[in-house]
C-alpha cells in the first residue's frame, strides 16, 4: 500500500485494515508495519487513515448486531494505533424499518454505541463520524444530526469526516464559489469546522440532493472541476487538512489522473 501510495504521489491515505466485506480480521504483520511507517516517513505522507467495514451499524435497533458492531469499532481503534493511524473514519448505520427519518432514538443509539467504544478504548485513535448520502434507510445525511451527535462526544476522542459526494448528494451544493462557502458556512453552523479531520474528495454521477451515493472521477461529476477548485481554495476549511480519493477504478490509470487532477487544481487557487 505504501509502495504504490508513493508511486501516485499520494501526501495522506486512507486504508481499511481489515476486509471490509466481512470475515474474520487477518493479524498484522509487526515488520510490514515498520516498512509502511519507514515509507510515510521518507515521502512525509501523513496521517493514515483507517476505514472501518462496510457492514457496521452502530444505529441498529437490534442490541446483538449492535453491540458486535461496537465489537468491531473497538477491534479497529486497537488495529489503527498498531498502524500508527490518526483517525479512523466510520458510517453511522441506518434506521430500522418503519422508523421515522433521523429519528431521536436511532441517533441515540449510534451515539451509545460509539461511547461504548470510547469507555473500551483509551488510546490516541480519533473516531470520525461520516456524513452520508441519504440513500435508503441511512442515517447521517443532515449535519444537524452529526451535530447533535457530537454534541454528546469528547471534542478530543470524536470529529467529523466530510464527504463531498455525499454531502452533495444529500442537498448540499458544492458546485460553484457560493455553494461551497454556503454549505461549509453551514457545516460550521451545525458541527463545527474545528471538528472536521479528513474529507473524502469524490465527485458524484447524481445531482445535487438526488440521494444517490454514486462517486465519480474528480471533474467528471456533477460537481465538476469548479466546485473542486473552490474546496481546495476555501478560506474556511482548517490548514493542512487531509483529502482522501475515494473515486472509481474504471481503469488502472484512474487513480494517478484523479490524485494529477486534484493537484493540478491546488496549483490553481
Amino acid at each position: 500500500m505504501a509502495q504504490r501510495a508513493e508511486r501516485l504521489g499520494c501526501e495522506t491515505v486512507q486504508i481499511f485494515s481489515r476486509s471490509p466485506r466481512g470475515g474474520k480480521a487477518s493479524a498484522l504483520n509487526s515488520r510490514d508495519i515498520e516498512k509502511m511507517k519507514e515509507m510515510f516517513d521518507r515521502y512525509a505522507m501523513w496521517p493514515l487513515v483507517v476505514h472501518v467495514p462496510y457492514f457496521l451499524n452502530l444505529a441498529s435497533a437490534d442490541r446483538e448486531k449492535r453491540l458486535a458492531s461496537v465489537e468491531i469499532l473497538i477491534e479497529d481503534l486497537g488495529r489503527s494505533e498498531a498502524l500508527g493511524a490518526k483517525y479512523l473514519v466510520t458510517h453511522l448505520g441506518h434506521l430500522a424499518p418503519g422508523e421515522e427519518p433521523e429519528s431521536p432514538q436511532a441517533i441515540a443509539r449510534v451515539t451509545g454505541s460509539i461511547q461504548d467504544a470510547l469507555d473500551a478504548y483509551h488510546g490516541p485513535v480519533k473516531i470520525l463520524l461520516e456524513n452520508t448520502a441519504g440513500q435508503g434507510r441511512e442515517i447521517g445525511w443532515r449535519f444537524e444530526v452529526i451535530g447533535a451527535m457530537l454534541e454528546n462526544l469528547p471534542a478530543d476522542r470524536v470529529g467529523a469526516c466530510l464527504d463531498t459526494c455525499h454531502a452533495f448528494a444529500a442537498g448540499y451544493d458544492l458546485a460553484s464559489d457560493r455553494a461551497v462557502e454556503a454549505t461549509l458556512r453551514e457545516f460550521d453552523r451545525c458541527i463545527g469546522l474545528a471538528r472536521l479531520g479528513v474529507i473524502h474528495m469524490n465527485d458524484s454521477k447524481g445531482e445535487c440532493g438526488s440521494r444517490l451515493d454514486r462517486h465519480e472521477h474528480i471533474g467528471r461529476g456533477k460537481i465538476g472541476v469548479e466546485g473542486f477548485k473552490a474546496i481546495l481554495g476555501s478560506a474556511l476549511l482548517p490548514p493542512g487538512i487531509p483529502g482522501i480519493l475515494e473515486t472509481p477504478q474504471d481503469f488502472p490509470e484512474d487513480d494517478q489522473e484523479n490524485v494529477t487532477m486534484l493537484k493540478s487544481l491546488r496549483l490553481q487557487v
